[in-house]
């Protein structure tokens, strides 16, 4: 079977993507969500013809998910695409038949933005962005603007690069013996059992990218850097707090996903992200904040590279190749899959944060691009995600969250970013309050 999908072929969920479809619960939709914001009108029906033309270019999104004997797997999908209203809770569960038609994604709308929400087994940050890009600017055409041309825009008609659809996680694999290790369990925010929501309640905080550069030079670091060791200051003061005796701290960890296609030399848009897990064991006593920004920064730049993070690529489809898992039935696999989950994965670190970065966009889009945000869903065990995005000089920092009335890890973090000199715009989806801090 080759790697990238053909028409009528079986697709198998590339080596990321198959813990994802075992393990959604009711608070772990495992979707995550990009929109834009636009100075002009959208129109859904205008919207819709934008998204056949540009889905031509994205093959490899225009599949269906199936639960085989042995493994979930893709088809090629080709029922009727929908357009569907925005809602106030992002990051829904996408039902794999009935959620949007059978795609695993959701093109969603209000009267000034186009989102999109997307299985993440399909998927990931990279992946997600080129196609809401290529969406926005396909829009744009269709409504009478010009939009330059981009190298993260896919223009319908252009032919499609085999090497986006690729797995790479099998091409670039190598086994190496080892791989598999273990962490203990890391502090979680604690909730009551009646405190959560499968309405995801979001804060978003927007910050001037100048400020942040500025305060993050101070300590030599980058952005995704500083802002990792406030996540783990903050959860420092929440644990603090809550635990009474020292003996009785956890690790406190934040798990980062990382791109890692520049590092490998990928073009794939499928997913090929790796996470980098950094964080502090405050049983050896309090950290100041300088002392975690130089933990995060050792563990992050050590972690990042090649030989570091070919190790998780053999973990990845070790696992798979693996003749228990290989061949046991997927009625005997989803149960593994979970323990498999919260042993390298949700139990382990205390919260994630992912940061796609800058996006740049090309004239003709960028005037009529007022906000770019980026939702990535919390689960159970990690009750607050956190997902960042720049754009036109400011980044926008999300917490999605299922507490439903907790928000002292989001407190702490903005009232931080603020006594450092760093001035946030608040807006949360809590009440449809708005906050400004300065």
């Amino acid at each position: 079977m080759k790697n990238s999908p053909h028409l009528g072929e079986l697709i198998p969920l590339d080596n990321s993507a198959i813990i994802y479809p075992p393990t959604v619960a009711r608070y772990n939709t495992h979707v995550f969500r990009l929109s834009m914001d636009l100075t002009v009108e959208v129109n859904p029906q205008r919207l819709l013809t934008a998204l056949e033309h540009v889905l031509e270019q994205f093959p490899y999104f225009a599949v269906s998910l199936h639960r085989g004997f042995y493994w979930y797997y893709y088809l090629p999908h080709h029922a009727p695409l929908q357009v569907y209203p925005d809602s106030a809770s992002p990051c829904r569960y996408i039902h794999r038949k009935r959620g949007a038609n059978g795609y695993q994604f959701k093109v969603r709308y209000t009267s000034s933005r186009i989102a999109v929400e997307y299985f993440h087994a399909l998927t990931d940050g990279t992946g997600g962005l080129v196609f809401l890009k290529s969406l926005v600017a396909e829009y744009l055409k269709l409504s009478g603007y010009s939009v330059a041309a981009d190298n993260q825009i896919k223009v319908p008609g252009d032919s499609v690069d085999p090497e986006e659809g690729e797995d790479s996680f099998r091409r670039f694999y190598r086994p190496l013996k080892s791989v598999f290790g273990s962490e203990s369990k890391a502090f979680h925010l604690r909730s009551s059992g009646d405190d959560l929501t499968d309405d995801v309640q979001v804060i978003s905080a927007r910050i001037a990218i100048e400020d942040l550069k500025r305060v993050s030079a101070k300590y030599q670091v980058t952005i995704t850097e500083y802002l990792v060791a406030q996540l783990i200051d903050a959860i420092q003061r929440i644990q603090e707090s809550t635990v009474s005796r020292v003996s009785r701290y956890k690790p406190i960890r934040v798990s980062v996903p990382v791109n890692i296609r520049k590092v490998f030399g990928s073009k794939s848009l499928r997913n090929f992200t790796l996470f980098i897990v950094v964080g502090i064991d405050p049983k050896l006593g309090h950290y100041e904040f300088e002392e975690i920004v130089k933990q995060v920064m050792h563990q992050m730049r050590s972690g990042v590279n090649a030989k570091s993070l070919s190790i998780q690529v053999a973990r990845n489809v070790m696992g798979r190749k693996h003749p228990f898992i290989r061949y046991a039935p997927l009625i005997f696999k989803n149960p593994f899959m979970k323990l498999l989950s919260d042993s390298y994965g949700d139990s382990i670190y205390s919260t994630v944060i992912s940061n796609i970065g800058y996006v740049t966009l090309p004239e003709g889009m960028q005037e009529r691009v007022k906000r770019v945000d980026f939702h990535l869903s919390p689960n159970k065990t990690n009750k607050v995600s956190c997902g960042a995005i720049g754009a036109n000089g400011s980044l926008i920092f999300n917490f999605s969250s299922i507490l439903e009335k907790n928000t002292d890890f989001e407190r702490e973090v903005l009232t931080e970013l603020v006594k450092q000199g760093i001035p946030v715009e608040v807006h949360t989806n809590r009440n449809h309050r708005f906050v400004k801090e300065q």
